[in-house]
């Protein structure tokens, strides 16, 4: 494939918009660029349509063709998303960001921008949990678990603020989890250690350890191995350290 300048500055910003997407997907996933079907690094095709690809979205970026490039960001197929992520990042920040960690996590765009609302729309304030049942109590838990597993779509490494946030959830976790314990019905928790959601999953085999241990170890040392998520793989890690000094996880809990 050559890329003609001419050629490429006389087609409409909706053919532009098109070769854009056709030449994401035969590029492949750039956050698993030795993934089966993307081209290889360093190929002359590779080259080519990156080039290719290079070129059209300048010219998209010289046309401000932002609302046109929109749709991009929301795109089921991870190459497009993923592409139009960095190359039309000034148009839509937020949207790009949101764009680039669904790829990065496997969630589609939408999602990823109702869970980052979520996360932010976090209380500071700890309510009082005794009037609560039982049930409320792991409903509360969950909702904390969830938006916990939010924070992995802001910049809570380098953004002290987004930090804050992660910092202001935890007690949402962790305040139903002792509120249950003081009343002897921890093992509520267990069944969510089959739940959909990992974050959830590793909350619940954290509070759970002396409940059923063996398979609580089993989640914990899963997301220790292999989790995509930094944070998750660094409490599984230190829950894992601190068990096997005999020492506690969380304070009230286990």
């Amino acid at each position: 494939m050559t890329t003609d300048s001419k050629e490429i500055s006389s087609l409409t910003t909706a053919q532009l918009v098109e070769r854009f997407a056709a030449d994401a997907r035969r590029m492949g996933n750039p956050l698993r660029p030795f993934a089966p079907g993307n081209l290889k690094p360093r190929t002359p095709e590779f080259e080519a349509v990156g080039g290719d690809l290079q070129a059209v979205a300048s010219e998209l970026r010289a046309r401000n063709a932002a609302a046109e490039v929109r749709p991009l960001y929301d795109s089921n197929e991870d190459p497009v998303r993923s592409f139009a992520s960095t190359q039309f990042h000034a148009f839509a920040p937020e949207l790009a960001r949101a764009a680039f960690s669904g790829v990065r996590f496997g969630v589609p765009t939408p999602e990823v921008l109702a869970l980052t609302q979520r996360a932010r729309e976090t209380s500071p304030e700890r309510p009082n949990l005794a009037g609560l049942t039982d049930d409320e109590l792991v409903e509360r838990f969950v909702d904390g678990a969830i938006r916990l597993y939010a924070t992995r779509f802001l910049d809570c490494f380098g953004d002290p603020a987004d930090l804050e946030i992660r910092n202001n959830i935890l007690p949402h976790v962790w305040d139903p989890a002792r509120e249950l314990k003081a009343r002897g019905a921890l093992a509520k928790l267990a069944p969510l250690m089959d739940h959909p959601n990992e974050r959830v999953r590793l909350d619940a085999a954290t509070a759970c350890l002396d409940i059923a241990p063996q398979k609580a170890d089993a989640i914990l040392q899963a997301a220790a191995a292999r989790s995509r998520e930094e944070f998750d793989m660094m409490d599984a890690k230190r829950i894992i350290q601190q068990r096997s000094r005999g020492q506690g996880v969380v304070w009230g809990v286990v």
